[in-house]
């Protein structure tokens, strides 16, 4: 029988959008015609470029985003700020204040294809693709393979981005907090491009006061996606992160908002059950 992987291939490279199932009889979808769709439909299309990230069961999933994508994306007038998005609540905060600016926005969310996780954050990229609908804001997921030029596949996501929205990139947008170091990092690296930390600087009492006001009014809810550690012991992933959590953290001399890398975040609606992978 004729391998579907062949036939596959002959249908993307012939510019077909389908080729026929010989086991069923039935069309099947290439990755390239479900590419132009903008997002996974969730119905585990057998070549879905997205990787099944919409799918909504607890299986495991060998389908793999092999390339940067696109999703959620809907046409556009202006220049693009492309946030650099983590899930957690500095990236929140910061694309609070774009949208206030009225900034066309895309995220951008690189993360290990071993794990389909964001890398330091831990938060699985279904969860992230779930943040990008529901706060109705695009989001282009870059794939790191075990030893990727990070720098390289970021820069040809964002040749990708402005190819696919036709828009020019007019900043890169960081959630950074107070350190000079990484924020100087970053001015260096993507020097070709105007780099923006509107939360740098900021005094912690402020940007606290505006995300408990978020968290009230969208319904949200901040928990650890990582472990912390402080001197009462461990404070586990999936801990609220909360004015009483702040406290604690204030007790243990532990930075409250967690910026010297002790610990992360992770923000979603109140009424999501979170995506958990389950064990094999």
């Amino acid at each position: 029988m004729v391998n579907v992987g062949d036939l596959h291939l002959a249908a993307c490279n012939e510019g077909r959008s389908t080729y026929i199932d010989p086991a069923t009889g039935y069309q099947v979808l290439t990755s390239d015609a479900l590419l132009k769709q903008g997002k996974c439909c969730g119905n585990s299309c057998r070549h879905c470029p997205y990787g099944h990230i919409n799918v909504n069961n607890h299986k495991r999933t060998e389908l793999q985003i092999a390339n940067s994508i696109l999703m959620n994306w809907t046409p556009k007038e202006g220049g693009l700020d492309v946030l650099f998005w983590s899930g957690g609540k500095d990236s929140f905060l910061t694309l609070m204040h774009l949208l206030e600016e009225k900034r066309n926005v895309v995220l951008l969310t690189s993360f290990g294809t071993l794990t389909n996780r964001v890398s330091i954050q831990d938060i699985h990229i279904k969860n992230i693709a779930k943040q990008s609908e529901f706060l109705k804001i695009p989001l282009c997921l870059v794939p790191l393979y075990p030893n990727s030029d990070y720098k390289k596949a970021i820069e040809e996501a964002l040749v990708m981005v402005q190819d696919r929205t036709s828009c020019s990139i007019e900043r890169l947008v960081f959630g950074d907090l107070h350190l000079e170091d990484i924020r100087k990092w970053r001015v260096d690296t993507w020097s070709e491009y105007e780099v923006f930390t509107p939360l740098f600087g900021t005094p912690y009492k402020e940007l606290l006061s505006r995300l408990w006001e978020y968290r009230r009014g969208m319904n949200l809810s901040i928990t650890l996606s990582t472990d912390v550690k402080t001197v009462n012991g461990v404070l586990p992933t999936g801990t609220p992160y909360t004015p009483e959590l702040v406290t604690e953290l204030e007790k243990s001399n532990i930075d409250i908002m967690l910026e010297n890398g002790e610990g992360h975040t992770f923000v979603y609606p109140s009424n999501w059950i979170a995506y958990v992978e389950s064990p094999v």
